[in-house]
């Protein structure tokens, strides 16, 4: 296991998407221990419920986390994992709501 952070972030993407007219809700299941620093610097996973999906999502990454939902404002979400530090490994459940 890699014990010192790499420079760059080691990223996943994903896309949840529901039929036309229904909105996604995510809740947050599990989060990797060991990544609960502030701004989530050594990994963790951002989701992207809002607007304007170009911006910055909603970052987690502490396992305190588990149990959160969000609900979109489109039928589509973009989610993000990310670390420099280990492995991250998060689950999440969604459905179209």
């Amino acid at each position: 296991m890699r014990s010192q952070a790499r420079e760059d972030f080691k990223m996943c993407y994903y896309w949840i998407q529901a039929p036309a007219g229904k909105k996604v809700e995510v809740t947050i299941d599990k989060i990797s221990k060991g990544f609960a620093v502030d701004g989530c610097r050594y990994g963790g996973v951002e989701i992207k419920t809002n607007k304007d999906q170009r911006l910055t999502g909603y970052r987690f990454c502490a396992p305190e986390d588990a149990g959160k939902k969000l609900v979109s404002y489109s039928n589509r979400v973009p989610i993000v994992t990310f670390n420099r530090l280990y492995a991250t490994k998060v689950v999440l459940k969604y459905r179209a709501v």
